[in-house]
């Protein structure tokens, strides 16, 4: 099923269509206050905005380019979610969708919604679209939405030829937490030619395909292309997402007959700009490994998908050996990508070779918003990207842990457990003081419990007097000190 909308970046040729001329001013539409803003400081204050790092600003607009929403996060104490949708789609059922794909457009992990108590009609949107209530807050409900990330098991030619071997893949993917499934959509004469030339011959000492001719290589390793349907209507019935990575045009189309959810161009293939293009217009997520090309190539096939209004992509860190040495992974590029390419709302993931799963541990605790790792049910098995695939255990040992990290990262949060905090030290009165005695290094001590002065008093209170009679193991409050 289309879309009903069309979601992309704002640019500075939407701020007549974001703002509405009121008295030759502007007003911001569905503002608190409906203040009015000169023309100058409107081109400032949007210009400024959709340029903020981090902080994607989208526009929602049908086929026929009117407006239907803008969707704006910013970043206070946390990042908090804005929607005004335009008054001719109100009351269309549009809003949680448009909500549930913007969250998921803007690979911000943790997001805020603050709805007035009376709207119930947006708290139905936020709830719909994934958002859980939080708290009460005056006379704001708190709604939070957290987004996991997306484990993709990569099956490539671990299927051996044996379609039902396929099909226990796609359920045992399911069944140890995977979130999607991937193959490859080829035919040997789709991704290279028969020709016996020197340059079509595998003569890396280091590869596992050492001494293979490509076109021979492929036709062992390709997934037929009749199964695909039926194992795309497989894993709906089991319950995962399943898509593919094509290689030509003839690729796209096939399998936009059989209606994958998004696609995935591979590290060789993403220099292959017009392949990009091609797939990027039909309108679905990009996911795309950049595991051979240059910065200034990453942001020119984001730039190709950005051309044909395709604004859903998230590049994947990869490093292009097979398998992959953990210490040629170079993880903390993911960081330094999402810095360079956050504004312009792409996501980062890991496309993982290596034989570990800590890369991916890494990954995700980095911010890395998509995990791909290649996934067979026994390397005895055999199958052409066996030797640098995950078995059943270690891919069920990768999603617990990426689920671990995830967890354990939660947010930022200087809040003190008080249940811990009352066993932490406090001013306490070791030896019977009598009213009138001075307070010395004998006589009070930072110990624990807490329920005494913190200790930070400490040297404050010594050379003072008790204003009382203290016995031992009494708690040293201020009451107790004489002014």
């Amino acid at each position: 099923m289309a879309e009903e909308f069309i979601i992309r970046l704002a640019t500075t040729d939407d701020m007549k269509n974001v703002f509405e001329l009121s008295n030759d001013k502007l007003v911001r539409r569905n503002s608190i206050n409906q203040e009015q803003i000169g023309w100058d400081d409107h081109v400032v204050w949007f210009t400024n905005r959709i340029t903020k790092i981090g902080e994607p600003f989208y526009i929602v607009e049908s086929y026929d380019k009117k407006l239907i929403a803008q969707v704006r996060f910013d970043k206070r104490d946390e990042f908090v979610i804005s929607i005004s949708i335009s008054s001719g789609f109100r009351g269309k059922g549009l809003a949680a969708k448009i909500i549930k794909k913007c969250s998921e457009f803007s690979g911000i992990n943790k997001i805020t919604a603050w709805v007035k108590e009376e709207n119930t009609a947006s708290q139905k949107a936020f709830l719909k679209a994934g958002y859980k209530f939080d708290i009460k807050d005056g006379d704001y409900l708190k709604y939070v939405y957290k987004k996991s990330v997306y484990i993709i098991a990569e099956m490539s030619a671990n299927h051996c030829g044996d379609i039902e071997l396929a099909k226990k893949i796609i359920s045992k993917a399911k069944e140890i937490g995977a979130d999607a499934v991937k193959i490859q959509t080829y035919t040997a004469d789709t991704i290279t030619i028969n020709c016996n030339n020197a340059e079509f011959q595998i003569k890396d000492q280091n590869s596992l395909w050492k001494g293979e001719n490509l076109y021979s290589l492929y036709q062992k390793a390709y997934t037929p292309w009749e199964w695909q349907g039926e194992l795309k209507m497989y894993a709906d019935c089991v319950g995962i997402d399943f898509f593919s990575t094509p290689f030509d045009f003839t690729a796209v189309d096939f399998l936009e007959s059989i209606k994958v959810p998004m696609y995935k161009i591979a590290s060789f293939e993403a220099i292959d700009y017009p392949l990009v293009k091609y797939a990027a217009s039909k309108g679905k997520p990009m996911i795309i490994s950049t595991g051979i090309s240059s910065f200034e190539e990453m942001q020119e096939v984001v730039d190709v998908c950005h051309s044909v209004g395709n604004d859903d992509i998230t590049l994947l860190k990869c490093t292009s050996a097979y398998p992959a040495r953990p210490e040629d992974m170079n993880i903390l590029t993911i960081k330094d990508m999402m810095e360079k390419f956050s504004f312009q709302g792409v996501k980062i993931g890991l496309s993982d070779h290596s034989m570990s799963i800590i890369p991916p541990v890494a990954a995700v605790a980095l911010g890395a918003r998509v995990i791909e790792k290649h996934f067979t049910l026994d390397r005895a098995l055999g199958g052409a990207d066996s030797a640098f695939s995950l078995n059943i255990e270690e891919f069920a040992a990768m999603v617990q842990a990426v689920r671990e990290t995830e967890k354990t990262l939660g947010v930022v949060d200087y809040t003190v457990n008080e249940q811990n905090r009352k066993f932490a030290r406090s001013l306490y009165v070791v030896k019977d003081i009598k009213q009138g005695e001075v307070f010395t290094f004998e006589n009070i001590k930072s110990i624990r419990p807490a329920n005494g002065l913190h200790p930070k008093y400490y040297n404050e209170v010594l050379g003072k007097k008790a204003a009382c009679d203290l016995t031992f193991g009494t708690a040293l409050q201020k009451k107790h000190i004489k002014d």
